[in-house]
């Protein structure tokens, strides 16, 4: 880098905050069509940056209402989807993107991959929380629970072979923690800062009350008093030094909103353990659309291509095959967050 320019975006923090929930309300909807709205930020977030339109990739240090708004999903003057032109990744902060960065110069992890799924819940298990909500949107599967009090918890058909064909790509010598096996107290027993990569195709949990219990769920294993909870207040305790930890989960991007602290969350709960770089959603994660665009994220991963350039490659990827049928909400809610500019060795060193 050899300058920095301030651009002033000419409209207020209340338009730009009323346009993105507005979006969002629509956005979550499998049969969203809402072209303007899409239009309309990005008239109001790119179209003043001076030559944002020269620059091939993005980082985003959103604020507020911004932390929710996958802006690779926005449409520009020429009518396609910012994902065409750009590369898009997040961080929390300059600050933060810097220290991520210089942590690719540490050690690399000496085991190419760890993956978590295939999970068979139990149809009686339940999760304690402060109210119901539905766990399925227009019959589809999803991979996560808000608040879920008393409501079964469906199966992810997907995950399995998910995780299974991202291990296989990654080497022979990736670990599966797959079905019952998939507890937490396995998951902790492994030696977590071995593994460059780490895969989790689970439901997810979100607490906007209380997020340091925001968790992906495991399997249980009642004989150790384990609850299957994988908690945010847990993970922070947890060693990692991972180039990339992938939450295939719903909402696991999103989250309370703190003011300048951002949002507390899963993704910056494994940040702050030692991850450089993770992959999350900020709304629901359809289960089957999801094992799609995972398949193609590692394939990309696997051909040598960057993280963020993995991810944004599988977006168009699925655009290509599921056409007018492929609304933002299968695809767009996937961001990537810290150092998305490297790649990943899935050769052992």
């Amino acid at each position: 880098m050899t300058h920095a320019e301030i651009d002033v975006l000419p409209a207020g923090r209340k338009e730009i905050e009323d346009l993105t929930k507005r979006y969002l309300e629509g956005v979550r909807s499998v049969q969203f069509k809402g072209l303007e709205q899409t239009k309309e930020l990005y008239a109001v977030l790119f179209r003043p940056i001076a030559d944002v339109a020269t620059k091939p990739r993005l980082t985003v240090v959103a604020d507020g209402q911004l932390h929710l708004l996958p802006f690779d999903a926005l449409v520009d003057d020429q009518g396609r989807y910012v994902v065409h032109s750009h590369v898009v990744s997040y961080s929390p902060s300059a600050t933060v993107l810097s220290v991520l960065r210089g942590r690719q110069e540490e050690a690399v992890a000496v085991r190419p991959f760890l993956g978590v799924g295939g999970i068979v819940y139990d149809k009686s298990q339940t999760l304690m929380a402060q109210a119901a909500a539905s766990n399925s949107v227009s019959g589809r599967v999803l991979r996560g629970l808000y608040d879920l009090a008393g409501l079964k918890l469906p199966n992810l058909s997907q995950s399995k072979e998910e995780v299974l064909y991202a291990g296989r790509l990654a080497g022979s010598e990736s670990v599966f923690l797959m079905g019952s096996n998939a507890t937490k107290s396995a998951f902790e027993s492994e030696p977590l800062k071995d593994f460059r990569v780490i895969h989790f195709a689970v439901h997810s949990v979100t607490s906007p009350k209380y997020p340091e219990r925001d968790a992906l769920v495991l399997a249980k294993d009642e004989r150790k008093g384990d609850d299957g909870l994988l908690q945010v207040r847990e993970i922070l305790n947890l060693p990692f030094k991972a180039d990339l930890v992938t939450l295939s989960a719903c909402d696991t991007g999103a989250g309370k909103l703190q003011g300048e602290e951002g949002v507390t969350n899963l993704v910056q709960a494994f940040l702050l353990a030692g991850a450089k770089t993770v992959v999350a959603s900020l709304w629901g994660a359809d289960d089957q659309y999801t094992a799609s665009l995972m398949e193609r994220f590692y394939s990309h991963l696997a051909e040598g291509e960057d993280k963020a350039a993995s991810l944004r490659l599988a977006k168009i990827d699925m655009l290509q095959k599921y056409g007018d049928q492929a609304s933002p909400f299968l695809w767009a809610g996937f961001i990537i967050v810290g150092d998305g500019s490297s790649a990943v060795s899935f050769k052992t060193p």
